[in-house]
């Protein structure tokens, strides 16, 4: 019997050998594993998984076990992750975030694209798979971190839940949290000392900070994008973003942004292209103030646009490098002057006042 056994291998071995399924460095899925191979011989083929446990397999078993070789033609191979959303959430939009969430993550291909499915309605979640790409199968632990990491970010900005699979009952008191009124307190002392909103009562500030958005932020996700339009500016509450330009093609560093500050204000007031890419080095923290609850405070208080003008105006010489280079009074305060009525007749036309 142990004969046949040894005959059978080699006779499988051969086989292997002739008809080459898959060659060392090839990552195969045998059953439920996932494995790169690392020897092939006569009697066996031995693999390692990602948690560097090696595996001999006889090759008479291995020839009758169905192989996935994620490795042939090419490296490039699909997988795939499921997550669970609260039902609430309309698809489209859960499916546009996810989308978002893995196209971003390191070591997803950009092409093939990502794509997004609901998959099954199950008794706590609607259930959606991702479909993304990858090269060597050997980072797929990470990639999958890259991914699921994203997704947390993303569906907590876009305020949808990832349900708990539980029967508990949960109620909610629709009062706010503490660090909510803290990060609140947080937020009107950083507008308080903006020049921007210096022309704003504190009734004003309450009022912007109470109906803005919060979001978080992972590392290395951008908050905006060079190029972009935006109807909406920022104030970071806490960590760190780092500022960058575009220049032949590669993104220069010019400036790192902390705590208690505000930026993308040129575009929410002037309807402009975002001038540069933000990202979070770290873990941040933000509130977002858009168009709409920007244009009720300033319809609010009109006497704040003239003072809303110069500042903007002073922001884009500054910008430009005017006020900081030796140039005759004459020509700044001429450029000054048109740079104020530009912004004027913008912040009226944007805001519609």
């Amino acid at each position: 019997m142990k004969a046949l056994r040894y005959a059978g291998g080699i006779i499988a071995g051969m086989s292997l050998q002739i008809n080459r399924p898959y060659k060392v460095g090839d990552w195969l899925q045998v059953g439920d594993r996932f494995a790169e191979v690392m020897e092939i011989n006569w009697r066996s083929t031995r693999l390692r998984t990602n948690d560097a446990i090696y595996l001999d397999v006889p090759n008479n078993e291995i020839v009758r076990t169905t192989i996935v070789n994620l490795h042939y033609p090419t490296e490039i191979h699909a997988m795939r992750i499921r997550v669970g959303v609260d039902y609430n959430m309309p698809p489209n939009r859960v499916k546009d975030a996810l989308y978002r969430a893995a196209s971003a993550a390191n070591g997803v291909l950009k092409e093939p694209r990502v794509k997004v499915f609901l998959v099954d309605f199950a008794d706590h979640a609607v259930t959606y798979e991702i479909k993304f790409y990858m090269g060597n199968h050997a980072a797929i632990n990470e990639v999958n971190d890259a991914i699921r990491t994203n997704m947390w970010y993303e569906l907590k900005r876009q305020r949808m839940n990832i349900p708990f699979p539980i029967r508990t009952l949960q109620i909610e008191r629709r009062g706010r949290r503490p660090q909510q009124i803290e990060d609140d307190d947080e937020a009107r002392a950083i507008l308080r000392a903006e020049p921007l909103f210096k022309c704003l009562s504190d009734s004003q500030i309450d009022n912007l900070v109470t109906r803005s958005q919060l979001d978080y932020f992972g590392r290395g996700e951008q908050v905006i994008e060079e190029g972009a339009e935006g109807d909406s500016m920022f104030v970071l509450l806490r960590g760190a973003a780092q500022v960058s330009v575009s220049k032949n093609g590669n993104a220069i560093p010019v400036a790192t942004l902390r705590s208690g500050d505000c930026f993308g204000e040129m575009s929410l007031l002037t309807g402009e292209r975002r001038s540069a890419t933000v990202r979070a080095q770290g873990d941040c923290y933000v509130m977002e103030i858009d168009k709409g609850v920007m244009g009720e405070v300033i319809r609010d208080a009109p006497e704040c646009l003239r003072q809303l003008s110069e500042i903007l105006a002073t922001r884009r010489l500054e910008t430009e490098g005017i006020v900081k280079e030796a140039v005759l009074p004459a020509d700044k305060a001429a450029k000054e002057r048109e740079y104020r009525a530009t912004f004027l007749a913008r912040l009226r036309t944007i805001f519609a006042l």
